[in-house]
């Protein structure tokens, strides 16, 4: 069975069981044991979906670098820093 198909399946099972609960609070019945098989059922698609992102490797973040004073008037070019500096 694909995880799809067991994805798909589990939620299924989930809706059923939540509305097994909410017919019990209804009630006024103890629902403890579809309780446990509903966290159990959560439990077993976060480690499917946990295992998913694992493979996807994720991008790193680019850092924007600053560039300082001194690199920005390098940059400009010698005419620029001759005048610049008010030695022309």
């Amino acid at each position: 069975m694909s995880k799809s198909t067991l994805s798909k399946e589990i939620h299924k099972e989930l809706e059923k069981i939540n509305d097994r609960i909410d017919r019990k609070i209804i009630r006024g019945q103890s629902f403890q044991k579809e309780a446990r098989h509903h966290k159990e059922l959560l439990a077993t698609l976060r480690s499917m979906n946990e295992e998913d992102t694992i493979l996807v490797p994720k991008r790193a973040k680019t850092l924007r670098r600053v560039k300082s004073p001194v690199h920005r008037s390098l940059s400009r070019g010698v005419m620029s820093r001759v005048l610049g500096f008010g030695v022309a």
